[in-house]
C-alpha cells in the first residue's frame, strides 16, 4: 500500500515538473505568436490580428516592443526609432508597445496609468497589460525590453532582449528588411 502511494506520488511530481518545465520555455523562432486583445489608454481595444491587415494582400509585419514600468525609458527609445525607421512603410510594417502593469505599486491607479501613457504622446499605440497575460504568454523578462516580430504568417520570426543601442537596431532593421523583401 505504501509502495503504491509512493510510486503515485512520484509520478504526479514528475508530471507537475514536465509541465511546469514546459511553460517556462521560451516561444521559439517559427513558434505561432500568441494571439491576443488588449486596450489602450482611451480604452480603444487592439489586437495582434488586426495589426496584421485586412487580406491577404496587405498583410504587414508586426514588431512588438514589450516591457516593464522599469524599462519604460528604454521601450520609448525604441518605439521613437522604430517609428523613424517605419513611419514611411505604415502598409508593410506595424508597431505595437504592451506595457507589462502587473507589478504597479498599489498606490498607482489606473486613471493615473492613462493619463502618464496619453502624456507621453509617442508615435507608436501603446496597450496596456494590466494583469501581465500577454508578457507572460510571450516570456518576456522583467526589467529588460522584449522585441519580437512576427511575420505575415503569425509566427515569431526575431525575438531579442536588449537595451536599445544602434547595433540592436540595425539587427532588427536587417530582419525586418529581410522579411518585407520575401
Amino acid at each position: 500500500m505504501i509502495q503504491r502511494l509512493i510510486i503515485t506520488l512520484s509520478i504526479v511530481l514528475i508530471l507537475t515538473s514536465l509541465a511546469i518545465a514546459k511553460e517556462e520555455e521560451e516561444l521559439k523562432i517559427g513558434d505561432p505568436a500568441p494571439k491576443f486583445t488588449l486596450k489602450d489608454a482611451d480604452d480603444k481595444e487592439h489586437s495582434l490580428e488586426k495589426q496584421f491587415g485586412k487580406d491577404e494582400e496587405s498583410k504587414r509585419v508586426v514588431i512588438l516592443i514589450m516591457g516593464d514600468r522599469k524599462v519604460r525609458k528604454d521601450a520609448n527609445k525604441w518605439a521613437k526609432e522604430l517609428d523613424k525607421l517605419y513611419k514611411e512603410k505604415k502598409g508593410e510594417v506595424a508597431l505595437l508597445m504592451v506595457a507589462d502593469l502587473r507589478d504597479l505599486p498599489f498606490f498607482v491607479t489606473e486613471g493615473m496609468v492613462k493619463w502618464g501613457t496619453k502624456r507621453e504622446k509617442l508615435p507608436v499605440t501603446i496597450v496596456l497589460d494590466w494583469e501581465g497575460k500577454i508578457n507572460k504568454l510571450y516570456k518576456t523578462q522583467k526589467r529588460k525590453t522584449d522585441i519580437f516580430i512576427v511575420n505575415t504568417d503569425g509566427k515569431i520570426a526575431y525575438h531579442q532582449v536588449t537595451k536599445h543601442s544602434e547595433d540592436a537596431a540595425k539587427k532588427l532593421q536587417k530582419k525586418v528588411q529581410d522579411l518585407l523583401r520575401k
